[in-house]
């Protein structure tokens, strides 16, 4: 059993390996550039966390209570965040992968192959979760007065709370297939995976975590940890955790052991129940796996309906906008981001209504300026979502174009009105929405609004020229096009134009920050009628760029070189 195990996990390591160089010998520069950012994001992340929990550690009388306190509520998020995570790849793993076919006929034994799976699970769900989770408790027991091994230990506690949200996902999704379809399933899982990360999103912002920096702020914190009462779940893996954890950073070895008995019990006996499970729910549900990898018995054609959308296929002039509709609608992974929109609109709109009404001695239309850069970064990450992924997302299907009479052009133009017009749209709503609760003039709100269509259009065909030109159909998950060498490209030019046009637009506006600008930079001087000629000229540069682009686009779709 323990051979077998090594060998699927050997077979694993070597298909990430090969992966990784693959995309380092065709990237050397970016894969660089990106592990470099990345691991300076992670040192500033752990030297963050340090100052953090030292401060907290300084409060006379409630510091180690209220950091024991602080570590049980992460501990309570962190299997909440575990078990939305894993729902969505054990379906996927278990039966949706596209090596399970070959996998199936390895000769190795059952119970091996459903750690391995299981263990696959668990990685893609918990990396971040590890990797962030771990240094923090690593961190608290440190200050705690504890050495290394015991730091370790509290890692170990992490890692092991972690799987339990793996398991009960993975027995959920074997007993769900003996009734459902694999990818009806799978689908249900995704939406409402969504729904619940848009909602913990717009909770976390509206319990307004600024009040607790600044004087009083600690204070605040306090009374609302203390508000939180999570010792009555006595039957929840979290307190199991949290409780061996404040046993081992006050030295109550007794205490510790008793815990650590408890918790390590419910994991083997959890372990051992999905693999006795999954010998009897998995095997009778081999036929459910085939089928949902084959595709077989999802639709029946005598019972399919014709739609309005369908219908609209059979007119050329639109064939390719409700084609983009249709198969919009058809996917749950794509239909259920409306609810992370919903999500962030809330959240923009809550933001705005706490902004100061004198901010740093400005007035509310300088802090509306500034505040078009989050549109335009929301305007980015729309792009970056719909319009750059949705040539990837059309398979192998794209090579059909080749043979139809529409043509590339059309192909593009459905992409453009059925993914770009509502991006503009959205920002468009965003814009007024804001200005109306920071009660901006007519006059104000028209400007906002031309420097919004402005940013959101370069967006939107910035996407579309990348898109093209870095379009994968191969990929099994178009959401990863997002970080790919095309998607980095997007966000770091997007970015930088976005924050062009905020200082452009804020320097024209406010001869304070002009001179506070060319003062400490090389930024000229944008007052009176000069700014129109900068304006102008930025227009036309960016424009002409992009016209560029979508041609080198158009014609890497004609060659079809990819």
């Amino acid at each position: 059993m323990i051979h077998d195990y090594v060998v699927l996990d050997r077979l694993g390591f070597y298909q990430l390996k090969n992966r990784f160089l693959v995309n380092f010998q065709r990237n050397p520069i970016v894969m660089i550039l990106l592990l470099c950012l990345g691991g300076l994001f992670y040192w500033g992340y752990l030297e963050l966390s340090v100052m953090l929990l030292a401060f907290i550690f300084k409060q006379p009388v409630y510091g180690v209570l209220l950091a024991t306190k602080l570590i049980q509520i992460l501990l309570f998020i962190a299997l909440g965040i575990g078990l939305m995570s894993s729902l969505t790849n054990a379906i996927a793993h278990f039966y949706l992968s596209r090596d399970l076919e070959f996998q199936f006929s390895l000769p190795v034994n059952l119970n091996s192959w459903l750690l391995h799976r299981f263990f696959q699970v668990y990685i893609q769900s918990n990396w971040m979760l590890l990797l962030f989770g771990g240094p923090f408790i690593w961190i608290f027991l440190d200050l705690s007065g504890n050495n290394m091994l015991v730091c370790l230990l509290g890692v170990g506690v992490l890692a092991a709370l972690s799987a339990f949200p793996v398991l009960f996902s993975t027995l959920l999704c074997m007993s769900l297939v003996k009734v459902f379809p694999a990818r009806r399933v799978h689908q249900v899982f995704l939406v409402a995976t969504v729904i619940m990360v848009a909602s913990l999103v717009f909770l976390f912002r509206y319990l307004e975590p600024e009040q607790f920096i600044g004087p009083g702020g600690m204070d605040r914190f306090r009374g609302y940890i203390d508000l939180v009462s999570l010792d009555s779940q006595q039957w929840n893996p979290a307190i199991w955790a949290s409780n061996l954890l404040a046993a081992l950073s006050q030295k109550q070895w007794t205490e510790a052991l008793r815990h650590g008995g408890q918790l390590g019990g419910a994991f083997v006996g959890t372990v051992g129940f999905m693999l006795l499970a999954g010998r009897r729910l998995y095997r009778s549900s081999w036929d459910r796996a085939l089928q949902s990898l084959s595709g077989e018995g999802e639709i029946q054609l005598d019972i399919a309906k014709d739609s309005f959308l369908s219908r609209g296929l059979q007119y050329p002039r639109w064939s390719q906008e409700a084609r983009e509709v249709l198969l919009f609608l058809r996917d749950p992974s794509q239909w259920s981001q409306v609810f992370v929109l919903l999500a962030l609109l809330g959240l923009y709109l809550f933001s705005v209504t706490k902004l100061p009404q004198n901010p740093f001695g400005g007035t509310m239309y300088n802090l509306a300026l500034g505040n078009s850069g989050f549109v335009a970064f929301i305007s980015l990450s729309l792009a970056s979502r719909f319009v750059f992924t949705s040539f990837s997302s059309d398979g192998q299907a794209i090579w059909l174009m080749k043979t139809t009479p529409d043509g590339w052009v059309h192909f593009v133009r459905g992409k453009l009105l059925v993914y770009g017009v509502p991006t503009l749209i959205f920002a468009l709503v965003l814009n007024l929405l804001s200005g109306m609760l920071m009660k901006l003039t007519g006059e104000q709100l028209l400007y906002l609004g031309i420097g919004v269509v402005w940013d959101t259009a370069f967006m939107v065909f910035l996407a579309l020229g990348l898109g093209m030109l870095f379009i994968n159909p191969g990929i099994d998950n178009p959401l990863k096009m997002i970080v790919s060498t095309g998607g980095f490209l997007l966000m770091a030019v997007g970015l930088f134009v976005t924050l062009l046009h905020v200082i452009l637009r804020l320097t024209s506006n406010s001869p304070e920050i002009n001179l506070l600008l060319s003062y400490m930079t090389w930024w000229p001087d944008l007052q009176d009628g000069k700014v129109y000629y900068y304006f102008g000229s930025l227009f036309l540069i960016e424009a002409l760029g992009l016209v560029w682009l979508c041609r080198q686009g158009l014609t890497h779709l004609r060659i079809g070189d990819f």
